[in-house]
């Protein structure tokens, strides 16, 4: 005859086999790094440290690309990583790839790259350059279907905006003389 406290005993011992079962899994699955630095696997760090360069900085960009950095230095655009719109230049800079272009096709796909920093976002502060785009283009009477690189230069923006003033103001120039 069962006492009636078997099914209690073989429940309690069936849940002391489990949690050993639990404990002794964990020990062998755990990494010996984990923990050293708090909830995660120490030697993460020493492993992603060893990893070779993908990303070059401006300064890499520069020993090839000295006119598009001379450009991009003053303008809009100089504190900006070239890798933020060109992708990683690590193995450019290798040679295993021909990496260099805009990440993106010229035209729409252009203007939506352009917008993922300058769409007009609440929170961001109101100095920096955002746009409404279909606005942006009505107010300068300038066809929907254009794109930023229309009228844009992407290393710097104001670049031909500043030229067009100065054009206007030479014309203006021009056209007081003939008077």
């Amino acid at each position: 005859m069962n006492s009636p406290y078997s099914f209690s005993t073989r429940l309690f011992l069936l849940f002391i086999a489990i949690l050993l079962l639990i404990y002794f899994a964990r020990i062998f699955s755990l990494p010996e790094s984990w923990g050293d630095y708090g909830y995660y696997r120490g030697d993460y760090i020493d492993e992603e440290a060893s990893k070779a360069m993908v990303y070059g900085g401006n300064d890499t960009c520069q020993s090839c690309h000295e006119e598009v950095y001379t450009i991009k230095k003053e303008g809009a655009h100089k504190k900006l990583s070239c890798e933020l719109c060109h992708g990683p230049v690590g193995e450019h800079v290798e040679g295993k790839r021909y990496i260099g272009e805009l990440s993106v096709e010229r035209g729409t796909k252009q203007t939506k790259m352009c917008l993922r920093c300058h769409q007009e976002v609440t929170g961001r502060p109101e100095t920096f350059p955002m746009v409404d785009a279909k606005q942006h283009l009505e107010d300068e009477k300038v066809d929907a279907s254009n794109a930023c690189g229309s009228c844009h230069t992407v290393h710097e923006p104001l670049e031909t905006m500043r030229y067009v003033k100065r054009l206007r103001t030479l014309r203006e120039g021009l056209d007081d003389d003939d008077e």
